[in-house]
């Protein structure tokens, strides 16, 4: 029996001037609430929505002194034994889905820009952390990166997440690829380079991975500098073809995947896509290289020192 998977993406419609933090969360609920009445099993939001147009951020961006900054993103920061967190906890159990939620999340003293999956029971399953930040959040707002590239399995489904800024390295989505990921998921709130190019570089990370791509972005109601009416939500097939998408509107799009479906591209051979890629690829011969670059170029992250049995 082949195994199947419904999920629905959110575009995110910001604008309108500043809100609350609060009033953000309760937007992202209604949205969750109108995806939930096409059955999916898991429903995806966009990168850190409760930030944008946010009072409360804007005035942490406010703050002169660097540490005060960073105490006052803590105080607003998600954390999983809070509040929004019960909310998402009840949600998901109250409508038999999954709903992974992006936000920035304090763990102690540290911030993550957190991708957390709330299962059908209530219970977070699954969490991912961006590993590869953009230097504002790294430098200046102090995130710390994640480490794990490991697939989050919910209900016999491997998903790869991958947010924003991480679409540029496509390493990561291919490193899911060869773990045997069924389906990678992309929150982000970026417009580009250009929405055309940056749609060309998803449907490339999913043929690469050999798997399907969900992504949930924004949409902005008026001009703002160069972004407007910046991406939409899109389901794209292991072949990059789009599946589903909401366009340039708000709410969410959704479409059933079948997992078992076999991989075929133009160029497949003996085998499927996927089968031919793990049979093609030469992990190791990489693995050698990268590590041999590793230690002689700029890193912003530091990277801790690889040894020859790490490769």
């Amino acid at each position: 029996m082949a195994r199947r998977v419904r999920i629905a993406t959110i575009t995110y419609l910001t604008g309108g001037g500043p809100v609350t933090q609060a009033a953000r969360y309760d937007q992202a609920f209604r949205y969750l609430e109108a995806a939930a009445a096409d059955g999916p099993d898991l429903i995806l939001l966009p990168e850190m929505f409760e930030k944008t147009g946010s009072v409360e951020w804007q005035q942490v961006s406010k703050r002169a002194a660097p540490q005060e900054r960073f105490a006052a993103a803590l105080e607003l920061a998600m954390a999983e034994d809070g509040p929004v967190a019960d909310r998402f906890r009840e949600f998901a159990a109250r409508h038999n889905v999954t709903v992974v939620s992006n936000n920035l999340t304090r763990d102690g003293d540290a911030l993550y820009n957190q991708a957390t999956f709330y299962g059908r029971q209530g219970n977070i399953v699954g969490r991912y952390r961006k590993v590869q930040p953009t230097e504002g959040e790294y430098e200046a707002s102090w995130t710390t990166p994640g480490d794990d590239l490991a697939p989050i399995e919910v209900d016999g489904v491997r998903y790869g997440v991958f947010i924003c800024n991480d679409q540029a390295f496509p390493e990561i989505c291919q490193i899911y690829g060869l773990q045997g990921t069924d389906v990678l998921l992309h929150p982000t709130q970026a417009a580009g380079p250009t929405e055309t190019i940056r749609s060309e570089m998803l449907r490339t990370r999913a043929h690469d991975a050999s798997c399907f791509l969900v992504t949930s972005t924004f949409l902005q109601d008026k001009p703002l500098g160069w972004q407007y009416r910046q991406s939409h939500a899109t389901i794209y097939d292991f072949n990059g073809f789009t599946l589903a998408e909401t366009g340039h509107r708000e709410g969410h799009a959704a479409a059933t995947l079948d997992l078992d479906e076999e991989r075929w591209t133009s160029w497949c051979g003996q085998y499927d896509h996927r089968r031919m890629m793990l049979r093609q690829h030469r992990t190791a011969l990489y693995a050698r290289a990268y590590a041999a670059l590793a230690p002689n170029k700029e890193n912003m992250i530091p990277e801790p020192e690889l040894s020859t049995a790490d490769v």
